[in-house]
């Protein structure tokens, strides 16, 4: 009797975890690349809405979402009841929406109704509860995209409403729209005390890019009461994010830094902040205000940020790489381009990694045979 109940047991719950399988496997139905007029009339004979997926095979995060996010039931059972649904990937009728729509980058998901009109659009990677939470914002006609730049046309400022506005023109990939209304928001009379509040601290916390703007500014110029106010962690990661960013981003491509008038104000204000990482910061921005102009100047302050130590371990061997390849890449002077082969020569006694090694030593060969290039037109 023991037995027959235990075998019992044990058959129901494999039929019950078989249930459960079935049960976890439906997905959003994503026609594929159709026609838009046939999505459409679809749309219409069914009373739905419109879901348009814009991504291609090769995008990480287009995958992840169709594989990791459109296959929960939750969001396929959601998206299902009300949308006819199309994931356009390639083809001309993929270009031709995407220039209608403003679609550059991928993935791109747009809602609308059965007429085109679009009611709301977000962007990139989420997890299930955003997107569910996406949807139903883009259903919600007086807080969906369109109905949020209505309102903001007509004139509402509240702080409320700007935080919801800013975040949807966030989400929805929509940067030229967020900067302006930013740049709107801090306008030039805007009092700049006004960000010791939580509302306008988390507008410029959440939402400003520009290392150079008033509040930014205002920021580091009162480091000391904002970290009193909001935490010192919460400040000083803001702050990174915004110059550790701009003065890494200043030693790379073919642009003399210099001719940029930003680049002044953020050396001058690294120079003069107690931030933590200023020294860092400073190692890459001293040297990239002599690229393009003096190579050897150049060389002579990376070796002094590598004299001085501002880098430590795995950051320090990183930097090397990065400034031997920049004058690999862009110098021609010869005498520069000996500290680009004394640094690759350092690295190469202690980088056992065969990738890096191929890296470097594939610099170093560059190096060299610009070095007697150079030479022989000599």
């Amino acid at each position: 009797m023991t037995n027959s109940i235990s075998k019992t047991i044990v058959l129901l719950a494999a039929v019950m975890f078989s249930l459960a399988l079935v049960a976890q496997n439906r997905s959003v139905n994503l026609l594929k690349n159709e026609p838009f007029e046939k999505v459409q009339k679809m749309a219409k004979e069914q009373n739905k809405l419109l879901f348009l997926d814009f991504g291609s095979p090769r995008c990480s995060p287009c995958l992840y979402m169709k594989n990791n996010i459109f296959t929960i039931d939750s969001v396929a059972d959601f998206v299902n009841e009300r949308f006819v649904s199309v994931d356009y990937t390639e083809g001309p009728e993929k270009k031709r929406l995407s220039e209608i729509y403003g679609v550059y980058t991928e993935p791109v998901f747009l809602l609308m109704d059965a007429d085109g009109v679009l009611m709301h659009r977000t962007e990139g990677r989420s997890t299930a509860g955003e997107m569910l939470e996406r949807f139903r914002q883009g259903l919600d006609k007086n807080n969906n995209l369109v109905a949020l730049q209505r309102r903001y046309k007509e004139g509402e400022r509240n702080v409320d409403f700007l935080l919801k506005f800013i975040n949807t023109l966030h989400i929805a990939g929509l940067r030229e729209q967020k900067k302006e209304v930013l740049a709107n928001i801090f306008h030039d009379a805007f009092d700049l005390e006004q960000l010791y509040t939580e509302d306008y601290w988390n507008l410029f916390r959440k939402y400003d890019d520009s290392p150079v703007s008033r509040q930014t500014l205002f920021v580091m110029d009162n480091m000391d009461k904002f970290t009193e106010k909001f935490g010192e962690s919460t400040v000083l990661s803001k702050i990174e994010t915004l110059y550790g960013g701009s003065s890494r981003g200043y030693i790379f491509g073919r642009k003399a830094p210099g001719e940029d008038p930003d680049y002044a104000v953020i050396l001058r204000y690294a120079q003069n902040s107690n931030h933590p990482n200023a020294s860092k910061w400073l190692a890459y921005l001293v040297p990239a205000g002599h690229k393009f102009g003096d190579w050897v100047r150049m060389a002579k302050e990376i070796e002094n940020a590598l004299s001085f130590n501002i880098l430590k371990r795995n950051e320090r061997e990183m930097y090397k790489k990065m400034m031997s390849e920049q004058l690999a890449w862009y110098c021609n002077d010869p005498k520069a381009l000996q500290y680009s082969v004394k640094w690759i020569d350092a690295m190469l006694e202690y980088t056992t990694d065969p990738a890096t090694r191929e890296s470097i030593i594939g610099t170093k060969e560059s190096v060299l045979k610009k070095i007697a290039g150079l030479s022989n037109t000599k």
